[in-house]
């Protein structure tokens, strides 16, 4: 395990547990995840440094509740002015529990109050992806700008 957050734990990928390998299998086969993530999961969850017991910008995470693995997290690098983008997904068979929800509301208050460095915590949503925009507003993310394809969002501290 690497961190308990609430009613969560994020743990580093470990190809070694037949649950952990089971959610990158579910999420890779998720036509939806695979949509909207910009790299497939096996890219995301092997860049992370297995030594370091906190956060790290430019990792993947996978998300347990309730012993079971639910979703994945995504921390991009953070920029200069502090803004740090993070991605997420909930798998399938854990969808219409109000979980993406509270792992977005969890991770960000996580973020904004113990890593300093973060200033502003941003995502990008594809503009027809209605579900994602609407967990974003009630998990306390603003809509910054619209493009044709995209809602780019923010909370900050």
């Amino acid at each position: 395990m690497i961190l308990k957050l609430g009613d969560f734990e994020i743990y580093i990928y470990d190809a070694s547990d037949p649950n952990q390998r089971h959610l990158k299998y579910v999420l890779n086969e998720d036509a939806d995840f695979r949509k909207y993530v910009t790299k497939k999961i096996e890219e995301r969850l092997k860049e992370t440094d297995k030594e370091k017991k906190e956060l790290q910008f430019n990792s993947s995470y996978l998300v347990k509740y309730n012993d079971d693995f639910v979703g994945y997290i995504r921390l991009e690098e953070l920029s200069r002015d502090g803004s740090l983008n993070i991605e997420y997904a909930v798998s399938k068979e854990f969808r219409h529990q109000n979980l993406g929800k509270k792992i977005l509301v969890t991770i960000s208050e996580y973020i904004l109050k113990n890593i300093k460095e973060v200033i502003c915590l941003k995502g990008v949503i594809e503009k027809s992806n209605y579900i994602s925009r609407k967990i974003a507003k009630e998990a306390g993310f603003q809509i910054d700008k619209r493009d044709d394809f995209y809602v780019y969002v923010s909370k900050t501290r």
